[in-house]
């Protein structure tokens, strides 16, 4: 019984078929350990409750039982007899699956102590014959009995029926709500723009390089973009060549020549599209 510390008060009970003879070194052991034969108390299921002890005044309590306990009324005056973070341990014969005869399972053994209202950390199924020391003292009481289990649990670390005040007052924080009923003062969008952002941009701004996709000329321009990057007015009567071949015809023009689909024509010749030629098809 090594959770049984020294001062620990606690209360010992045993089932109805259990003899008090096959439990004589057990609370011996107990009394040993807690060092105040005082603090130990004695019963069985049946005058748990005719004691009527105060609320909260055990430590640990101690069950022993031959048969599994289906009385409800038994946990509920566990925990109510036992201090916050007070420790229940139950030895009694639990299978670990249902079968005809079966009258509780080690699963609703657990379920029955969380809807009563303890915690249970440990859930996994722990049989007498893991537990050597409860095997050694326990062995006259369960010499023919199988699935003998030990079930541990505790009492939340506060009492029962004890409440702390809600405060439901609003909390004021510095954090802009959409839906926040005071008025503020919204900026007129407007404001924010000049008559320089208002003006549309020229056309030739707007003209990019076809070979480096920005504004930006390359290496050999030949459409005009240097010249307006740099300042310089473009020729408007003369378009000038990359390659002084232009005027031979399309044969030696180049993919971006100016002059592409224009008849051939004299070098310093200034290429005029007739009037016909401008007309859209009907």
């Amino acid at each position: 019984m090594s959770f049984v510390k020294k001062g620990n008060k606690v209360f010992f009970v045993s089932g109805n078929d259990v003899a008090l003879n096959d439990m004589v070194n057990l609370i011996a052991t107990i009394m040993q350990r807690i060092g105040d034969s005082g603090k130990l108390q004695t019963g069985s299921l049946l005058d748990i409750k005719k004691e009527s002890h105060n609320a909260s005044i055990f430590d640990i309590v101690i069950a022993i039982f031959k048969q599994p306990c289906t009385d409800e009324d038994f946990l509920i005056e566990a925990l109510r007899i036992l201090k916050p973070d007070g420790s229940l341990v139950i030895y009694e014969p639990l299978p670990a699956d249902r079968k005809s005869d079966t009258i509780l399972t080690y699963p609703e053994r657990i379920s029955r102590l969380k809807l009563s209202g303890f915690k249970v950390k440990d859930t996994e199924r722990k049989t007498l014959e893991r537990d050597p020391e409860g095997l050694y003292f326990l062995l006259k009481v369960y010499n023919s009995i199988k699935d003998v289990c030990k079930v541990s649990a505790s009492k939340p670390p506060f009492e029962v029926g004890s409440s702390i005040p809600i405060s439901f007052a609003k909390k004021q924080t510095n954090v802009w709500k959409l839906d926040d009923p005071v008025d503020e003062d919204l900026i007129d969008e407007d404001e924010l723009l000049d008559e320089s952002d208002l003006v549309k941009p020229a056309a030739s701004s707007l003209k990019v390089c076809a070979t480096t996709g920005k504004r930006k000329a390359c290496k050999d321009c030949s459409c005009g973009l240097a010249d307006e990057l740099s300042g310089k007015a473009a020729s408007e009567s003369t378009v000038k060549s990359s390659c002084g071949n232009c005027y031979l015809g399309d044969a030696f023009r180049c993919a971006s020549c100016p002059y592409l689909g224009m008849p051939a024509f004299k070098p310093g010749e200034k290429v005029l599209l007739p009037e016909t030629q401008l007309t859209i098809d009907s």
